[in-house]
């Protein structure tokens, strides 16, 4: 990846898959993020349901980035 992307990234809304089980929480978005030139897997759910002030409105999971194999 050229090095001007390096350190960002960006997210889609996340489609329905037909894997999906019924009743797990799956993000509502998903993306890929580049960091020291290594690039990782971002996901990113959103605090609709918020109780406190306090509680974080989006929260996000990174996990290295594997290549799909076809």
């Amino acid at each position: 990846m050229a090095d001007n992307y390096d350190n960002s990234g960006a997210l889609w809304k996340r489609q329905p898959k037909d894997l999906d089980v019924d009743g797990k929480k799956y993000p509502q978005f998903e993306g890929n993020l580049t960091v020291g030139g290594n690039k990782k897997k971002v996901a990113a759910w959103l605090n609709v349901e918020k109780t406190k002030d306090t509680q974080p409105d989006i929260s996000l999971k990174i996990s290295d980035y594997m290549e799909k194999k076809e």
